[in-house]
């Protein structure tokens, strides 16, 4: 019989809710943020294997979804570049 002990954390229903409910699309993402302009995003996530960002989107079919965290780290640490 193999042994069932859990080695992985598995996460409850709320932290797996919680995080698919982190995955927007870009359109979902200009409505929560509409200081960050839609065409800027888009060519973020054009630029996304250059850039960095591929970390943060899922492409999933024909639509791509970003991470809302994992985008606020991203732009944390150009923003660190950027100011030093």
């Amino acid at each position: 019989m193999p042994n069932c002990s859990k080695t992985a954390h598995q996460p409850s229903n709320a932290e797996a809710i919680s995080k698919i409910k982190d995955w927007v699309t870009a359109e979902d993402f200009c409505a929560l943020f509409p200081n960050i302009p839609e065409k800027t995003l888009r060519w973020q996530l054009t630029s996304r294997k250059s850039n960095g960002l591929h970390r943060h989107v899922q492409v999933i079919g024909k639509r791509r979804y970003i991470s809302i965290q994992g985008y606020a780290a991203w732009i944390g640490q150009h923003a660190e570049v950027i100011c030093e």
